[in-house]
């Protein structure tokens, strides 16, 4: 099976670039070894956030505010990051 195969199992209907998204963003790759069940655990994670209206952290796949990009706790490192 490829990427998109293991997305869709997850995420019926899904295309190239959400396929993309949940590989490189969901998951440790290319840091390290990603398995079949790592891709489809990370895209079933990110169906069941959008169903429930859950916004997921950019960095870190938390749980954040509505329309939120960054948890509380990446949000406070970058500002750490920004000031010093």
């Amino acid at each position: 099976m490829n990427t998109l195969q293991i997305v869709r199992a997850a995420i019926p209907g899904a295309d190239a670039g959400l396929a993309d998204h949940v590989l490189w963003g969901m998951t440790c790759h290319p840091f390290g070894s990603v398995t079949p069940r790592d891709l489809y655990r990370a895209a079933d994670r990110l169906r069941r956030a959008e169903a429930n209206g859950i916004a997921l952290c950019q960095f870190c796949d938390a749980i954040t505010e509505p329309n939120g990009i960054a948890c509380r706790r990446c949000e406070s490192a970058l500002q750490s990051a920004r000031e010093g």
